[in-house]
């Protein structure tokens, strides 16, 4: 019980953290700001966390953890079902979602893109990068980059696409790279 218990606290208090990013600049969230929002003790925070950025460290390795074993593989596949399965997931949870994730880019850029970027990075890497193809070193990285672009833009211009015409635009372009 103890393990749940703890694993809800440590999930609070991401989100907690994840939300206060929405309406403030990194650099100006206290763990006071992030207890107060999770409601949870500030001893809690300490129990799971040592600092607010071991609190972002934490949510970029999971994110990071989970593009490995759920978008990576998808988005390389030729299982033209599968791709377009998680085509639809990422799509409808950025219309559901946009509005925070815009506020998260807007607000916190740098520091969370700075962050994130990094740690994709050394997860992309090929460990030998002069043998390595001209797609083994850049088309996962292209097509992770048309993804980001695509979505931006589609939330810039208010989502006037449903997930499905975003599906159908964007299949043929991530099959060609």
């Amino acid at each position: 019980m103890a393990n749940k218990e703890n694993y809800s606290v440590k999930v609070e208090i991401e989100k907690a953290l994840l939300n206060l990013l929405t309406k403030k600049e990194f650099t100006d969230i206290t763990v006071t700001d992030v207890v107060k929002e999770a409601k949870v003790a500030r001893v809690s925070f300490y129990r799971h966390f040592s600092s607010i950025a071991d609190v972002l460290e934490s949510i970029t390795d999971q994110t990071i953890q989970k593009c490995n074993i759920e978008l990576l593989p998808l988005i390389d596949t030729s299982d033209e079902r599968k791709l377009r399965e998680f085509l639809f997931n990422y799509f409808y949870q950025i219309s559901l979602n946009h509005e925070e994730m815009w506020a998260l880019s807007t607000i916190n850029k740098n520091p969370l893109t700075t962050h994130f970027a990094a740690k994709i990075q050394s997860s992309l890497e090929v460990p030998d990068s002069s043998a390595a193809t001209m797609n083994e070193k850049y088309g996962l990285v292209a097509k992770l980059c048309l993804l980001d672009g695509i979505s931006h833009k589609w939330v810039m211009d208010g989502l006037q696409d449903t997930p499905e015409e975003m599906i159908d635009y964007v299949m043929p372009i991530l099959k060609n790279l």
